[in-house]
């Protein structure tokens, strides 16, 4: 069992339990950095052009997240840390305000699972379970767009909320091309997104969210080509709409990588297993971004689900 850190141990070096892909690589790659926020339970960190997230165990894994073992009474705002404060990488230690180190040099590597076998009519008994939990729960944000998604292209419904609202032709613009793309019906240049990066509150905004679902959804079932066109569209406008944190969280979702909450869900959504526990996981996600998160990638299964002709792919 690894050793819990307590506020009288914060200067001897911990062992890191996990962390994801994109942070080892910053961490390997950047010398230097400084803290951007601290949270009561978490803390992110500015390596070069990447945001990184330390936080207990529960935070869960994920492409930028370094899971740490703490008590349950540290917070970190009481042991000192605060934004600007300057950080640095050995390539093996992290070292914080001249007084905290973290040791990840046999650290759990996390990377996104494989895709699942399964079947069209799994996926289409998924979708309806997750549009009838969504309908049930009434999840805030952009998981509106989960409700009667198993009945494309008969979709959405009338929007349950503002936010919704404004994003409604957006999403149903993005949902025609994907059916186009996904099909192989032509090669039209995706629509424009714009309104959607840096739509809603929080940290990570809905809209970015909803995008990042997509493009982890797309990269799961092997849509490369499709999730680099939305990227290329995306990205350079993310680098000025929106904040550097959701900036991240949209660059590791172009590369397939996303949290395992998301990936936990859409493998219940595949298999029709354990659903409404993965769904209870998306709900403790944000105040609403695993909703968000959950409703692109959605978006995508449902639009292979409308395919028809498409043979699922890839199990690798």
């Amino acid at each position: 069992m690894p050793h819990t850190l307590t506020a009288s141990e914060f200067h001897v070096a911990k062992r890191v339990l996990a962390l994801g892909e994109f942070a080892r690589a910053a961490l390997a790659a950047y010398p230097a950095g400084a803290i951007l926020a601290v949270f009561r339970r978490s803390f992110y960190v500015h390596f070069g052009p990447c945001a990184l997230c330390f936080g207990p165990p529960g935070l869960g894994e994920g492409p930028v997240n370094i899971l740490v073992p703490m008590a349950e009474q540290v917070e970190w705002p009481q042991l000192g840390l605060s934004a600007q404060q300057k950080v640095w990488s050995s390539g093996t230690v992290v070292f914080l305000a001249n007084r905290i180190r973290f040791d990840f040099s046999n650290a759990h590597v996390w990377k996104p699972p494989r895709l699942p076998r399964f079947s069209f009519d799994d996926l289409r008994a998924g979708l309806s379970l997750v549009s009838s939990s969504a309908l049930r729960r009434s999840p805030g944000g952009l998981g509106a767009a989960l409700v009667g998604l198993d009945r494309l292209p008969d979709w959405p419904v009338l929007p349950s909320n503002p936010l919704f609202q404004t994003a409604r032709t957006p999403i149903r613009q993005i949902a025609e091309w994907l059916l186009r793309a996904l099909a192989r019906k032509g090669h039209r240049p995706p629509p424009s997104i714009q309104s959607l990066i840096g739509l809603g509150p929080g940290l990570t905004p809905s809209g970015d969210d909803f995008i990042c679902g997509l493009l982890v959804a797309l990269n799961y079932f092997g849509f490369a080509d499709a999730a680099c066109k939305i990227s290329e569209a995306v990205l350079p406008i993310a680098t000025r709409e929106t904040n550097i944190i959701s900036c991240q969280h949209l660059r590791c979702a172009a590369g397939g990588h996303a949290s395992s909450a998301l990936f936990a869900a859409l493998d219940a959504l595949l298999t029709c297993r354990r659903l409404e526990e993965r769904l209870d996981a998306i709900d403790a996600i944000g105040h609403t971004s695993g909703w968000d998160s959950l409703a692109g990638a959605a978006l995508v299964c449902a639009a292979v689900l409308d395919s028809g002709e498409l043979i699922p792919r890839p199990w690798r």
